[in-house]
């Protein structure tokens, strides 16, 4: 894996408040070839989240939020896993809201 991966999730840029260890158990996943977060955005969101967005040529992205802040998570994973990682993520998601 290159260099700036670690735990499958790319360490290059930041990370939003808390979305460390949540995209290490993301990429955990069977399925979910590499994690990587993408741009950060201010906003008026309160509270922890992270649900899937899209899907797109070579994944899904997945949108995470943070008090005041929105960031871009893009996931590499095959077409054929795509649904299974979803519901894996989705499963996470409320797991994390209980918290």
């Amino acid at each position: 894996m290159p260099r700036h991966f670690r735990k499958g999730v790319k360490r290059e840029h930041h990370f939003l408040k808390g979305l460390e260890k949540p995209l290490e158990r993301i990429a955990a996943i069977p399925g979910v070839k590499k994690v990587i977060p993408g741009r950060i955005y201010a906003s008026d969101s309160r509270g922890f989240e992270i649900k899937v967005s899209r899907e797109t040529r070579t994944g899904l992205k997945l949108i995470a939020k943070s008090d005041g802040s929105v960031q871009e998570v893009f996931l590499v994973v095959d077409i054929g896993d795509r649904e299974r990682v979803r519901k894996a993520i989705e499963e996470l998601a409320e797991e994390w809201r209980k918290c």
